[in-house]
């Protein structure tokens, strides 16, 4: 099967928020957040079950919980556990890196939402320091995972900036 014709589910961890996305033929067609499946590794294991059970997917994409990064504690523990739930499956698994490609995830999210019309009323606004992160924001983690995996054409970003 050739990836053009594969169903992709990338999945992200954020404070106290999963996301996922599915690309389809490299279109974007389902987008969904779960603030339960937050709350343990166990409740993130269901979630992305259910989420696999659902969308039927070819490819899992998960972030690697072991690279440096800024996740820590209970989002590393739910990436690892999403990358142990991959491997007992009958999938492709693809447990990648994240790199940083823009100054924060809100630029990003623009980013993002450019190569995805379906998206830009969903580009969170990014909150006073004292307000708590926009819920949506995990779904442009995901998609961002997607396209590190290589499942979607790059696209913006700091490399693109500079000249």
């Amino acid at each position: 099967m050739s990836a053009r014709n594969q169903r992709a589910l990338a999945v992200a961890a954020r404070t106290g928020r999963l996301g996922c996305v599915v690309v389809d033929d490299g279109d974007l067609v389902i987008w969904d957040t779960s603030e339960k499946g937050a709350g343990s590794s166990s409740e993130a294991a269901a979630k992305l079950r259910a989420w696999i059970a659902e969308y039927h997917p070819d490819v899992l994409v998960t972030e690697n919980p072991d690279a440096p990064g800024r996740k820590h504690g209970q989002q590393v523990r739910i990436l690892k556990t999403f990358a142990a739930v991959g491997q007992d499956l009958p999938i492709l698994n693809l447990v990648v890196r994240r790199h940083r490609r823009f100054q924060n995830a809100y630029e990003e999210a623009v980013d993002l939402a450019e190569q995805f019309p379906d998206l830009a009323l969903m580009v969170p606004k990014k909150p006073p320091i004292w307000g708590n992160e926009p819920y949506n924001l995990v779904l442009f983690e995901a998609l961002v995972l997607m396209r590190e995996a290589g499942l979607l054409r790059p696209f913006g970003g700091l490399e693109d900036r500079a000249v």
